[in-house]
């Protein structure tokens, strides 16, 4: 005969199977067959909920980033970023994990790190220029329509006046056709 105990393992679909676990979900394949929902991760069901964008390693990257700027000696305390950015600690050693694996940070102690890479505070100058070149490129390009539309103008009076019969009696008017 079988075994009982074979029996139970494939009969999963009662409730206090020892194999089962509570509120366990079948992954969500990236397939075809896949369409967004309304409960789709970037549309947040209640105003509470973040989406997934807003806990993304790369903006809470940004936001540690934008805080070790603030530091004037460009050391932090991980504790303090942690509580300040209201994230777990773990996801701070993420991110300077790969900090440190690229050489743009170091650990100064235990709970430290310096930032190693270029000036943090230059990136608010260069922003700056930035935005000053390109306004200035904006009002040369402004500028520079101006002057085509002046030479079309002075090319048609031009022309206008070489053409007009009249003003082939003065010598200057002869040479320019």
């Amino acid at each position: 005969m079988s075994d009982p105990l074979a029996k139970r393992r494939l009969e999963l679909g009662e409730s206090g199977h020892q194999y089962l676990a509570e509120g366990l979900k079948t992954p969500k394949g990236k397939g075809r067959a896949a369409t967004r929902s309304p409960d789709s991760p970037k549309t947040p069901k209640s105003p509470s909920e973040k989406t997934r964008y807003d806990t993304s390693l790369g903006l809470l990257t940004k936001k540690f980033i934008q805080l070790l700027s603030q530091s004037p000696d460009g050391v932090l305390d991980l504790n303090r970023a942690a509580e300040v950015l209201k994230v777990q600690k773990r996801r701070i050693y993420d991110i300077t994990n790969v900090l440190e694996g690229i050489h743009l940070i170091k650990k100064k102690s235990k709970n430290n790190i310096q930032w190693m890479g270029c000036s943090l505070s230059e990136d608010g100058g260069m922003m700056a220029q930035r935005q000053g070149l390109t306004k200035e490129v904006t009002e040369l390009t402004q500028e520079e329509k101006k002057l085509d539309e002046l030479i079309q103008s002075c090319t048609l009076d031009l022309k206008l006046l070489t053409e007009d019969s009249e003003n082939q009696r003065y010598p200057f008017c002869q040479n320019l056709n």
